[in-house]
């Protein structure tokens, strides 16, 4: 009996126990959900294509393990398989969509493993799930596949019966609790599948039928069969169908029209309709924003590039990782993997990456030519060689590498250094009067068009004050960046030491942050001066001349002012890590304002303020002097050791 009872037991009821089947009927909306018909559902096909075309434009590469180095293999006879070309009518990027794209929709996906008659593999054929059979070995309990192709598919299947064993044949599966099968995600969500489908072919039909011009059509007492019949022909005939809808409607015999709009129910319809697609977001596990549902708000970030990290963690990398593991098994070798580059998809915000960049360079773990293969740039001469801070040094040690290093040092107590003058530095004044009139120019755009969209408006819905402090933040912290670490460093080396302008980030990222508020909150207030309810005309031609203004006078004033104070706090660092033990005032303007002319020559501790007039502060141009002590102070500085 039990040898009877299994040689006729149906596949279906050995496992019983497996979830409900992707084919299954039962579904509330009475819609028999399967892929073909899923994808007619707009946030499922934006689904799986989104997450299959991103997949599958990423970079692999074949890597191997060697001890605590990764490198790249590129003579593996898997290598070109998995990157290039996958078999001679299928190339890699397409194998990788068309697997994860059934993994999606099926829950699995098949692929046959081609081999030469040495045993290597020589192609990688995809084979729909639905022509898969997986069975157990009665007595081993091997995993075995047999594959029944249809008539329009094809893999070269040398093994007899078609019986595959495990060694030939890749299983992708998605998450699932069957050891054999994954789980469809369409299967397992069929009922909100089928509500979604049921909900677009309701609203095509509701439009289809609308036979009506937004009313109901009454008439006093009753019509026999003749009048009723000519009526609704003559209804029917003028205003039935999308393209007749909202015509003139001739009314006879006392006949009247009421006006009617869309009844609760079908308003309800629409917003289930609407439900059902952050629903199979959600079955995705996609962000819904990302397939077109911007009603609801996300909570992965303001930026793009914010939302586009979240996408790539949360949503993509579990399904790229599954891939990896089921193809690292082809393999045959621990050492060897294959890994998808999840960066190529982040590549749109230069500045992150280039910061990204600047950060690997100069923490030593890549070099120059690293990072311009990685922008597809060719090499250049020196480039492969790793740098490292100067400054960083083994624990306990009582001063950096390079300072002890030095011949001689304790002899040169006289050495000294000076903050460098506005004079000395024109091109970055250019630099940043060039950015910072550029802000100005664009924001006043942004205004206008805003002007243009809704005219009467306040400044404060002209102008988006969190967005432009962000901005402008972000362009002062770039520029401040590259002034502090070319000044820095220069004054350390004076010294004998070296500079990690890494200490100063927080310090820069604050004062950009300060003074990008200051400057648009200002500009707020201007804006907000001008008489905004004037004839439209006057007011754009005052915002155009206000922005003109600022973008001409007000970005050189800045300009200069925020390289006096970056090159002044720059130095004060770059002394400070060079060594510098005291720091003295020196004025160099010929007519001195008073306070400035008392405090010339007064020398204090690297880490102390100066007393200027009533005020106290590290250097010149510090926040701290105040406003009048600051205002067209040329005084400089100069550092001793």
């Amino acid at each position: 009996m039990p040898i009877l009872r299994d040689l006729f037991r149906s596949r279906q009821e050995q496992r019983a126990r497996s979830m409900p089947s992707l084919t299954s009927r039962a579904t509330a909306a009475g819609i028999n959900v399967t892929p073909e018909r899923a994808l007619q559902v707009a946030a499922v096909f934006s689904s799986v294509r989104l997450l299959a075309e991103t997949g599958s434009m990423l970079p692999v590469g074949m890597h191997e393990r060697k001890g605590s180095a990764r490198l790249p293999v590129t003579d593996h006879p898997l290598a070109p398989l998995l990157t290039y070309q996958a078999n001679p009518t299928m190339e890699a990027g397409e194998f990788w969509a068309q697997v994860l794209g059934w993994m999606l929709i099926r829950g699995n996906a098949g692929v046959y493993v081609q081999r030469d008659g040495g045993g290597r593999p020589v192609g990688l054929w995809p084979v729909s799930w639905t022509s898969v059979e997986p069975r157990r070995v009665p007595n081993t309990g091997e995993l075995v596949y047999k594959i029944t192709l249809d008539s329009d598919e094809f893999a070269p299947i040398r093994e007899d019966g078609a019986l595959v064993r495990r060694e030939n044949f890749l299983h992708f599966k998605a998450f699932g609790v069957d050891p054999i099968e994954g789980l469809s995600p369409i299967g397992m969500a069929r009922s909100s599948v089928g509500t979604g489908y049921a909900a677009a072919e309701y609203i095509g039909a509701f439009f289809a039928r609308d036979a009506s011009p937004g009313g109901v059509v009454s008439v006093p007492g009753k019509l026999d069969d003749a009048q009723y019949e000519r009526l609704t022909r003559q209804w029917k005939d003028l205003h039935e169908g999308f393209d007749n809808s909202h015509r003139l409607a001739v009314m006879e015999a006392g006949a009247k029209w009421e006006k009617t709009s869309l009844s609760p129910a079908d308003a309800q319809f629409l917003e289930v309709y609407k439900l059902t697609r952050s629903e199979i977001a959600g079955i995705f596990g996609v962000p819904p924003h990302m397939i077109g549902d911007v009603e609801r708000s996300t909570s992965w970030g303001s930026g793009i590039e914010q939302q586009s990290l979240g996408y790539v963690i949360y949503s993509l990398l579990p399904w790229l990782t599954r891939l990896e593991r089921t193809a690292n098994r082809l393999l045959g070798d621990p050492s060897f993997y294959i890994k998808f580059n999840p960066d190529a998809l982040l590549r749109g915000d230069t500045t992150q990456r280039f910061t990204a960049y600047a950060q690997a360079k100069q923490w030593g773990w890549m070099s120059t030519n690293e990072i311009r293969a990685r922008e597809d740039e060719p090499p250049v001469e020196g480039g492969d060689e790793l740098l490292v801070p100067l400054n960083m040094q083994p624990l306990g040690s009582t001063a950096p590498p390079t300072q002890r290093a030095l011949p001689g040092r304790q002899q040169r107590a006289e050495d000294t250094a000076e903050t460098p003058s506005l004079e000395e530095m024109p091109a970055w004044i250019t630099r940043h009067y060039e950015a910072i009139a550029e802000f100005f120019a664009e924001q006043g755009e942004q205004v206008l068009a805003a002007l243009g969209l809704a005219p009467g408006a306040t400044a404060e819905e002209l102008l988006d004050l969190s967005a432009a402090n962000e901005e402008l933040t972000e362009l002062l912290f770039q520029l401040a960046r590259g002034l502090t670490q070319q000044v820095g460093a220069a004054t350390a080396a004076e010294l004998g030491g070296a500079f990690a302008i890494e200490e100063t980030t927080a310090a820069l990222a604050a004062s950009a942050s300060s003074t990008a508020a200051n400057v648009n909150e200002t500009t707020l207030k201007q804006l907000g001066s001008l008489d905004l309810k004037a004839a439209p005309a006057e007011v754009r031609a005052s915002v155009r001349d206000m922005f003109e203004t600022m973008t001409e006078s007000r970005a050189r004033v800045l300009a200069e002012a925020r390289v006096s104070q970056t090159s002044n706090f720059a130095s004060h660092e770059g002394a400070k890590q060079g060594g510098a033990t005291t720091k003295t005032w020196r004025v160099w303007d010929p007519n001195p304002r008073k306070s400035h002319a008392r405090a010339d020559g007064q020398t204090v501790g690297i880490r102390e303020e100066f007393a200027v007039g009533s005020r106290r502060g590290r250097w010149p141009h510090d926040y701290r002097l105040g406003v009048d002590e600051i205002a067209g102070c040329t005084c400089r500085l100069q550092f001793n050791r």
